[in-house]
């Protein structure tokens, strides 16, 4: 199943939380059900999805990373997480 949210201004889900485990020295999305290991460009999306606009997120991340046209990558990434339940729209909260 290959289904599009609409998600205009992300927010976790509720339960979920990111955090840096130093032990491991890994970025993690926490869940009721797991941890998701995120990478750096994950990490950095994750820690942003506060219910801003996705347009806000992107040019933040476009300054942070100093590179354009991440608009693909990041909606895919928005959807994977809302696909499985860690990520939702905060209009609908």
């Amino acid at each position: 199943m290959n289904r599009n949210l609409n998600i205009h201004r992300p927010l976790l889900a509720p339960g979920a939380r990111y955090r840096f485990d130093e032990l491991r020295r890994q970025h993690q999305l926490l869940f009721p059900e797991g941890v998701l290991i995120l990478n750096e460009t994950g990490a950095a999306i994750v820690q942003i999805c506060d219910g801003r606009a996705k347009n806000e997120l992107l040019a933040d991340l476009e300054e942070r990373f100093s590179e354009v046209g991440l608009a693909n990558d990041l909606d895919e990434f928005l959807q994977r997480l809302a696909r499985k339940g860690l990520l939702r729209d905060a209009d609908d909260a």
